[in-house]
């Protein structure tokens, strides 16, 4: 009696592994030469599950019971339909290479290739397939797997001693992570991530959600242009590399090829399926900031005509000073639970007027005499212009509708893990790609690395040290000594040498909330002086600014002292770089003036398009004269130019008077576009352009004031793609002083301008050649900053260098004032070399006539951000 309910429990669990299915495991391999076929995909077509070969070639899919209709996919590969028992555990699947047939469609007569008809009809297309679904939900599965394969020997030495065994421990070593998620979308362009598991140590710093979420439908994919773009045959070229039969459809295959190899474009392969014109599969390479990026995807028919991707396959390899890095992410997705959008729910048939003209003649007048403006929804056949223009008037009726049209994107991220699994069991249930030896041997050690952070946390929640903190412990500062500081050394000629510093202290109060408090910032405090040895003197200044974390609250500063400053106190000659200059070669640029100032600053943005800004300032000046000639390495007899600036309009400045000023600003940015991630907002960038209104007024009936004058100013910037070959920067600005009874020099219109052959000024708003302080003027003004950056023009058609993110650019900057003889610079730069460096060669014009030439060495432009930059917004 005892063994018959152990027998009854067998049968029992028998019966039940019968019910939920069983899974089933096998390797797919090239028949041929017998390879292992890595990423190759298996769908299950009864439940719209599938799985994911590992780099083995190896799979794992749970069967349902019963019968199963099995597709195994690779591209370039004949698909195989295999029905399979649920009662087997084992099968090796063996693909063919593609046969590609010439002969499957009608070959079209002339000399464009056939691919041109399939693109274009494919591009017509694309809105209708974006619009094919009003929603989807669908389970993701996604794994990482990262390896560091170098670090410079350098970087070792650089880090702190503590660390370098673990910059040894990782180098070689795979690091793998996995996370389920349910993906949700809604039309038109809303996305909603919730991580249901996920299996993770460290952060996941490479960017897949561009690529996994996104559509080629779409015009560009992660910045990239598609090759189904509107605009796409500016970018690429194509060629028809024949057809073949998948499950009873006929798939074209074409080679993407780039009119210009590297950012920004794919190349490789993309396969459509014909009439339908939908994507079937696509095999595409790109390149960005240094990495090659591989990206694999297949499409499986969900419903009849609804392709949508089961897997994706990223592989990205590159590095960035000396680093090197190798990245692979696989997703899988299965269980697509669709919504069709009624208003779309004809079969429509794309005729194209270049290759079937007689047809499109015939489907046109048939289309004006019996109306085609139900297609959409009830089917029929549609030039390419048709199709096209019934999409642009659905899609705007749609926008209309919509409650922020301005929003291009919106993609939600949830983590409702609590589910962080660590048990090899439970992912072995989810797990639809197996792991290999490999990674099974890296998450070993990433466990023991999160026990370390375990340990670490449970530590400074014990208010003990940390793992790492052990190897040096330090004692606990009082709050009250708990202050930012940064040294300030300069020379010049006006005070010496200079040594100061800048004390910050941040201004926090408490807030208690029923049982618990945490504090919150109010403000930051700070105290800055610097005393010169020369001038026998020290200088200080105090100020407060508030804080908050709301963007759209006003930010207000406090400022006041007795301080140096330059005449364009802009500053028009960085510090650091004049105290080479002066003390290497003998040659001060820096021009000063003392001011014991008070100065209130107001900013505030009402929004993401509309900013403004005043400021009031009092300031009793004073000019200064050179205290040493002190150089390194001069003669007796040297000495530094005088310290007073020479201007065309006034001569030499020889005074200057105290001043009151009241200033003004305001940026408007009109159609801005945005990307919402999690409820928070990004600017699009270039979408755009900022407007820009500042005046200024000088009171004389404050103190002492001599000022009496007005200065208005308008400017317009805007950073844009101009086609395919490059992107343009542009910057306009101009204005005016109107009621100038009088100006002090310190209020000129200056400009921002480098005669050192160091600089560190925006290349987009500054010269290059232009004397200091000889063109600044009082009188009326115009200023234009035209860049031109290729994609490819000269060095950069040397691929190796485009691919280490060389750029070059064109450039011409003008200034008009009275005395200027419209000053023109015209030059050519190499930018982001080595990433971090720009290298400028610059010839000036003055009249038309050849005035100077000089090289300039700056940081890369990609650190000073974009035309979302703040010096439209409040040019104070």
């Amino acid at each position: 009696m005892k063994l018959r309910f152990p027998l009854f429990y067998l049968c029992l669990l028998s019966g039940l592994s019968l019910v939920n299915g069983q899974t089933l495991s096998g390797r797919i391999t090239d028949e041929n030469t017998g390879e292992p076929l890595p990423y190759a995909s298996i769908y299950l077509q009864q439940l719209g599950t599938g799985a994911t070969t590992n780099v083995e070639g190896r799979y794992e899919l749970r069967l349902k019971p019963g019968r199963n209709t099995l597709v195994f996919q690779y591209l370039g590969y004949q698909t195989q339909v295999i029905e399979v028992q649920s009662g087997r555990d084992n099968l090796d699947v063996s693909l063919l290479p593609e046969a590609l047939q010439l002969d499957e469609v009608q070959v079209i007569s002339g000399a464009e290739d056939l691919s041109y008809s399939v693109i274009r009809r494919a591009i017509a297309k694309a809105d209708y397939h974006r619009n094919q679904l009003d929603r989807y939900s669908a389970d993701v599965y996604l794994k990482g797997i990262g390896k560091v394969d170098k670090i410079p020997g350098l970087l070792k030495k650089l880090a702190p001693k503590e660390e370098r065994q673990e910059i040894e421990e990782v180098v070689g070593r795979s690091f793998t992570s996995e996370t389920t998620s349910k993906i949700t979308y809604e039309r038109p362009n809303t996305f909603t991530e919730e991580v249901v598991s996920r299996y993770v140590v460290g952060e996941e710093n490479f960017a897949v959600s561009g690529y996994v979420f996104s559509s080629f439908y779409q015009p560009e994919v992660a910045g990239m242009v598609s090759p189904l773009s509107p605009k796409a045959f500016g970018y690429y070229k194509f060629e028809h590399d024949g057809v073949f039969a998948d499950q009873g459809e006929l798939i074209n295959k074409i080679r993407v090829i780039p009119r210009s190899k590297g950012e920004g474009v794919f190349e490789g392969d993309i396969y459509i399926v014909q009439d339908d014109w939908s994507l079937h599969s696509l095999d595409l390479r790109t390149y960005s900031t240094g990495f090659t990026i591989d990206l694999k995807i297949n499409y499986n028919e969900v419903e009849d005509h609804i392709w949508l991707p089961t897997t994706t396959a990223i592989a990205a390899s590159g590095g960035l000073l000396g680093i090197k890095l190798s990245i692979q992410y696989i997703a899988n997705t299965s269980n697509y639970d669709i919504e069709l959008n009624p208003d779309l729910g004809g079969y429509i048939e794309v005729i194209d007027e270049k290759t079937q003209p007689d047809v499109a003649a015939a489907t046109r007048r048939e289309n004006r005499t019996q109306g085609y403006e139900n297609t959409l929804e009830e089917g029929g056949e549609l030039t390419r212009k048709e199709l096209r223009q019934l999409l642009r008037s659905y899609e705007e009726e749609e926008q209309e509708k919509q409650e922020e049209p301005e929003v291009v994107s919106n993609y939600t991220f949830t983590d409702d893990s609590v589910k962080t699994i660590r048990d090899s069991a439970a992912w072995e249930a989810v797990r639809p790609i197996p792991l290999t030896a490999e990674e099974i041997a890296g998450y070993r050690y990433q466990d023991s690395v999160a026990q370390v952070e375990k340990l670490d946390s449970i530590a400074e929640s014990r208010g003990q040290p940390t793992v790492a903190e052990n190897y040096k412990r330090k004692k606990p500062v009082p709050g009250w000594l708990r202050w930012d500081w940064m040294p300030d050394a300069v020379f010049n000629p006006v005070e010496g040498y200079a040594v100061g510093v800048k004390l910050t202290k941040r201004i926090n109060r408490t807030v208690r909330e029923d049982t618990s408090e945490h504090k919150v910032r109010m403000g930051d405090f700070s105290i800055r002086s610097r005393y010169g040895f020369a001038w026998d003197r020290l200088s200080w200044e105090l100020g407060y600014s508030n804080w908050s974390n709301e963007s759209n609250k006003g930010r207000y500063t406090l400022t006041g002292g007795r301080y140096l400053s330059q005449f364009n106190n802009s500053p028009a000659i960085d510090p650091i770089i004049n105290s080479f200059t002066a003390l290497v070669f003998g040659d001060n640029y820096a021009r000063l003036y003392e001011r014991a100032y008070g100065e209130a600053t107001y900013r505030k943005r009402y929004s993401d398009a509309l900013s403004l800004g005043g400021r009031l300032r009092y300031e009793d000046r004073r000019l200064v004269t050179n205290q040493t000639n002190h150089r390194w390495g001069g003669d007796e007899e040297f000495t530094y130019a005088d310290n007073n600036p020479f201007n065309e309009e006034t001569g030499e400045i020889t005074q200057v008077r105290n001043a009151a000023l009241v200033t003004v600003s305001a940026a408007w940015r009109p159609g801005l576009k945005y990307i919402v991630r999690n409820g928070r907002r990004q600017l699009v960038d270039g979408s755009a352009p900022t407007v820009g209104l500042l005046v200024e007024s000088g009171i004389p009936s404050i103190g002492e004031s001599a000022s009496d004058f007005t200065r208005l100013q308008a400017s317009y910037r805007h950073k844009f793609e101009a086609g395919p070959r490059g992107s343009v920067h542009l910057l306009l600005r101009g204005g005016a002083f109107i009621d100038k009874t009088y100006v002090d020099f310190p209020d000129y219109r200056h400009f921002a301008t480098s005669e050192i052959f160091l600089t560190r000024l925006d290349p987009i708003g500054s010269y290059r050649l232009l004397p200091y302080y000889r063109n600044s003027t009082a009188e009326e003004y115009a200023e234009v900053y035209a860049h031109y950056q290729f994609r490819k023009f000269l060095l950069t058609q040397i691929f190796e260098l485009h691919l280490m993110g060389l750029k070059e650019d064109l450039f011409v900057n003008y200034l008009y004032t009275p005395s200027s003889d419209h000053y023109t610079e015209v030059g050519y730069s190499l930018d982001n070399i080595l990433r971090v460096l720009r290298l400028e060669f610059v010839a000036a014009f003055r009249d038309g006539a050849y005035d100077d030439f000089g090289v300039r060495l700056s940081v890369t432009t990609t650190f000073f951000g974009n035309d979302n930059a703040g010096t439209e917004t409040v040019e104070f």
